[in-house]
């Protein structure tokens, strides 16, 4: 049985080990189970949402700082307080 697992899955794949609270573990388990899913799938899903959201929050930053770094200087005082007025006020 073994074997077929390993050929289950694609040759990118790198077999790793983790140590997680056991309450963890259990609540994986049984979300598992109710999702119909091995723990090992459940967990890759898990670990893969965190990476493309930790991605996503980083180009996030990288956008806000190359706006920080233009260097745009002036504008209006009040500018926070009556944003509406100087983006609607024709």
């Amino acid at each position: 049985m073994t074997r077929h697992i390993q050929q289950t899955y694609n040759s990118n794949m790198i077999r790793t080990q983790i140590y997680i609270p056991e309450e963890i573990h259990q609540a994986t388990k049984f979300l598992a189970q109710k999702q119909g899913k091995t723990q090992a799938e459940l967990l890759r899903n898990f670990i893969t949402a965190g990476v493309i959201e930790e991605k996503r929050k980083k180009r996030k930053q990288r956008s806000l700082s190359s706006l920080a770094r233009l260097g745009i200087k002036g504008g209006p005082k009040d500018l926070s307080k009556n944003i509406d007025k100087y983006l609607y006020q024709k």
